[in-house]
């Protein structure tokens, strides 16, 4: 009683309702790649920044050791002498915003006139310029203090990113002074933008769960950009699973900060993936159908539907018609022989010689005594020995709910069961239990291997 209350309850919110969920933007298009220190502080490496320097300019990559990523100008670096990290957006994606910790040394005070440092963006939309974000130009007394604030520049829509220092420009200038200039960047946070949401095919039902109680589902995904991130399984809109598609760099730079799209890689997963399977275990959920959708998500949360389903599904079709949820949790099932001796009917047990088709009809119907119509019936067989078996699961009501079984001819003495599930997979929920008697030569027809105690019989030589 218990169970059924629970599934009654359940049933009817989830049929009521059924759908298909669309797919939720976890992120708004974007992911972000840090270099030199993680969201969680931890030394990371430089993904995506390329360096660049002329012989008295000098560029250092110390990320993966805590350190920064620098650039400098040696002590009385000559005109034209440039020290640069460069950062370019993988393919099909821009850059949306940068963030950096960076500190300076050598820009303070009025001398080093000729130094510069820039921070710009290449290829700005909509022109594909480039926009200054921030510079320091001592020749014409723009900074006279070191540099120590975080850069934050959101809103952008830019191709690259390139971090510079430049002594002067003329070939006669120089940068006179007693000790290199230093810019060191501790930490850089590029956010990208990603459009385009991951394209599925391929896709295919390896088990519909109703046997195993295991939905999987078989699919191929590809995706430009930042690449196929996870899988995710969605049950009335809520996720409950997530299966990752790539390596470690394809993964959350942070699991406990609530943004699951931080890594330390520029273009962090695979592009493709083939083969993929994600599946989902009924007795994992609350009693009662559910919505169930499969996603494919790329590393900007951009996602695209690979499967959906009502999972359990409710054991009836309506013939066309709406099904009320509420009676298929009621539904009986009755079967009997139709004929017997002396123009009997509707029994329960019957005696058949051997070689007999034993016919068996019977129905579904609710508490009122209407019939379930497309409702699907599980037959077992019991032998003698007490082996149960699933001899057929595919006998279905068709008009008022009826059904027909035509037992095979092949049969010795033994218990059919008639079962009736409200959801697939689920419990059973109505049962109904026949008697065959197989007579052979007078006797009582029982095979060997079906006689309690009995062993099967060894083959012929």
């Amino acid at each position: 009683m218990l169970l059924r209350s629970l599934l009654r309850a359940a049933f009817v919110a989830a049929l009521a309702t059924f759908a298909l969920v669309p797919a939720a933007m976890a992120a708004d298009g974007t992911y972000s790649v840090y270099a030199c220190k993680g969201p969680t502080g931890a030394p990371v490496g430089s993904s995506g920044w390329a360096p660049a320097a002329s012989p008295q300019a000098h560029t250092s990559d110390a990320c993966s050791g805590g350190g920064p990523l620098a650039l400098s100008l040696d002590a009385g670096a000559g005109g034209g002498q440039v020290a640069k990290w460069t950062f370019q957006a993988p393919s099909a994606t821009r850059i949306a915003g940068l963030n950096l910790l960076r500190t300076t040394q050598g820009l303070a005070g009025t001398s080093n006139t000729n130094v510069s440092y820039v921070v710009n963006a290449l290829g700005v939309a909509p022109d594909g310029n480039t926009k200054e974000l921030e510079s320091c130009e001592k020749k014409n007394d723009k900074c006279q203090t070191e540099l120590s604030a975080p850069v934050s520049k959101p809103g952008l829509d830019a191709a690259g990113l390139v971090v510079q220092l430049t002594c002067a420009t003329g070939l006669l200038d120089s940068c006179p002074t007693a000790a290199p200039t230093v810019v060191s960047l501790g930490q850089a946070v590029v956010t990208l933008r990603d459009a385009t949401a991951p394209s599925v095919s391929g896709t295919k039902v390896i088990d519909d769960g109703d046997k195993s109680g295991t939905l999987r589902v078989r699919f191929d995904a590809a995706d430009q950009g930042g690449g196929l991130y996870r899988a995710v399984t969605r049950v009335d809109g809520k996720v409950v699973a997530t299966q990752g598609l790539g390596d470690a760099n394809c993964a959350d730079a942070d699991p406990a900060d609530g943004d699951a799209y931080q890594f330390v890689s520029a273009q962090p997963c695979p592009a493709s993936a083939t083969g993929r399977e994600s599946s989902i275990n009924y007795k994992s959920l609350t009693a009662g159908p559910h919505t169930v959708q499969i996603e494919v998500e790329d590393a900007a949360g951009n996602s695209t539907a690979v499967y959906a389903t009502q999972f359990p599904r409710a054991n009836a079709d309506g013939g066309g018609t709406a099904v009320d949820p509420k009676r298929l949790l009621q539904g009986r099932v009755r079967a009997w022989f139709p004929s017997g001796p002396k123009g009997k009917t509707h029994l329960r047990s019957r005696t058949f010689a051997y070689g007999v088709r034993p016919l068996i009809r019977g129905y579904v119907v609710d508490r009122k005594g209407k019939g379930i119509v497309g409702a699907r019936v599980d037959v077992y067989h019991v032998t003698r020995n007490g082996k149960r078996t699933l001899v057929k699961t595919g006998l279905k009501t068709r008009g008022k709910g009826l059904l027909t079984y035509i037992v095979s001819k092949r049969l010795d003495t033994r218990r059919i069961e008639l079962t009736y599930r409200a959801l697939r997979p689920g419990p059973i929920t109505g049962k109904v239990s026949l008697s065959v008697r197989v007579v052979k030569g007078g006797k009582t027809f029982v095979l060997p291997e079906n006689r309690k105690g009995g062993k099967k019989k060894s083959a012929r030589k």
